[in-house]
């Protein structure tokens, strides 16, 4: 592949932002791609800071996606504990409530375990 600004010299890369050969003349290393030197710069700059922070969140996810199981199932635990402390018979609304609540904040954890589990494999 020759440069795209001097067909007569043999491209070193690709421009990350628009994809067309560069030289080395023509060519910014910017460590994580290159650039059209004095062009695209900024753009692949943004580009490399757009990829490491959705990295950064990616990596995040397993930990952040036990905050609304969790969440749930506390629920659970004080629709439950209302129940029995007003009574079954008297609330019997509460206690319902709460064992869905809990069935439901499994159902998520096992979900969210089982998804993360197999997009890390």
């Amino acid at each position: 592949m020759q440069c795209y600004n001097h067909d007569d010299r043999n491209a070193v890369g690709l421009c990350k932002a628009c994809g067309k050969g560069l030289c080395h003349d023509c060519a910014a290393d910017l460590g994580h791609g290159l650039a059209c030197k004095g062009v695209h710069e900024d753009k692949v700059t943004s580009l490399n800071r757009i990829t490491t922070k959705s990295a950064e969140i990616y990596n995040a996810a397993p930990k952040n996606a036990l905050i609304a199981p969790l969440f749930v199932l506390a629920m659970g635990a004080v629709f439950i504990g209302a129940g029995f402390y007003y009574g079954i018979g008297r609330s019997l609304l509460s206690t319902t409530m709460g064992v869905l609540f809990s069935v439901y904040g499994l159902v998520m954890l096992v979900r969210y375990r089982a998804l993360y589990k197999k997009d890390r494999s």
